[in-house]
């Protein structure tokens, strides 16, 4: 064949080729990591929120907030869509000062009387030893004995702590520790059998250059049913890029096989916290 007919298919290969990509339905996310605090309640009321998510494809979230009100907002707007975690923030007790507040256990007791929530957290630990303060061995107390999660913002230490502390309870680690290398997050996965992880803030260091890293790409195969997605709207701007940000992590899944990264993007979170009425096929 001669050379030009020979580019002339391969454009057409191509062509093809993108075209039977982009027919591929969209893979579904189970975002487990939103927070709707105060700062964005008027700029992104209910409705703008439900629009967001679902222009994102985005059937079901985990959902916690400063203050829990905001949780609260969403879940009874749609208690299908939005699963509350509750936060131990409120007030002047934040991220660097809940692990020593006085009323902690009796404001958690009182919230979690009420049988919605699925976790405590997000919470901050940036200090392994603060997992032995009374507070925090509390939280875990009550955690296990509801038999929901903790999700945890830290790096390895204090997440090594709180599996020595009590081997039963289910922890959620948020952004894989933020900087922990692969190996890191692989170890801690080894440790326990009732840890998991959220990749919020990861998507760049899974993929730089949009490429998926090999190392993060064993890990995956290794440990798929351990890994989900998350967004992490912390501050008000980040729900500005939601829909970005939740393609930079379909880029990565894309480079999976299509059952894996349907177990990271949405199956392992629907097996822990329910499908919801999302149409998820949760084996």
């Amino acid at each position: 064949m001669h050379r030009s007919s020979l580019a002339v298919v391969g454009v057409a290969l191509a062509v093809l080729a993108a075209s039977a990509a982009s027919a591929q339905p969209r893979l579904p996310i189970f975002d487990t990591h939103v927070h709707y605090s105060e700062p964005a309640w008027r700029e992104y009321p209910p409705d703008a929120v439900d629009a967001l998510l679902k222009r994102a494809g985005v059937p079901r979230a985990l959902v916690s907030s400063t203050p829990d009100d905001g949780t609260l907002a969403l879940n009874r707007r749609d208690a299908d869509r939005y699963v509350p975690m509750l936060r131990p923030y409120r007030g002047g007790v934040g991220s660097s000062n809940w692990f020593q507040d006085p009323d902690l256990a009796a404001y958690l007791e009182g919230r979690l009387s009420a049988g919605i929530y699925r976790g405590i957290g997000e919470f901050h630990l940036f200090d392994a030893r603060h997992v032995d303060t009374p507070q925090v061995r509390r939280v875990v107390e009550l955690a296990i004995s509801r038999d929901i999660f903790v999700h945890i913002h830290s790096n390895e230490a204090p997440v090594r702590a709180l599996i020595a502390l009590d081997r039963r309870l289910k922890i959620l680690w948020a952004h894989a520790g933020m900087s922990e290398p692969p190996e890191v997050v692989g170890a801690l996965l080894d440790a326990s059998p009732v840890l998991w992880t959220e990749l919020s803030f990861r998507a760049e260091s899974i993929a730089p250059g949009g490429k998926l890293d090999d190392a993060w790409r064993a890990l995956f195969l290794r440990h798929r049913h351990r890994f989900m997605i998350g967004t992490d709207t912390y501050v008000t701007p980040r729900w500005g890029e939601y829909l970005d940000l939740v393609e930079q992590h379909r880029n990565w899944l894309g480079q999976l096989p299509p059952d894996i990264a349907s177990d990271i993007a949405w199956r392992n979170a629907a097996r822990l916290f329910g499908a919801g009425n999302a149409r998820f096929a949760v084996e």
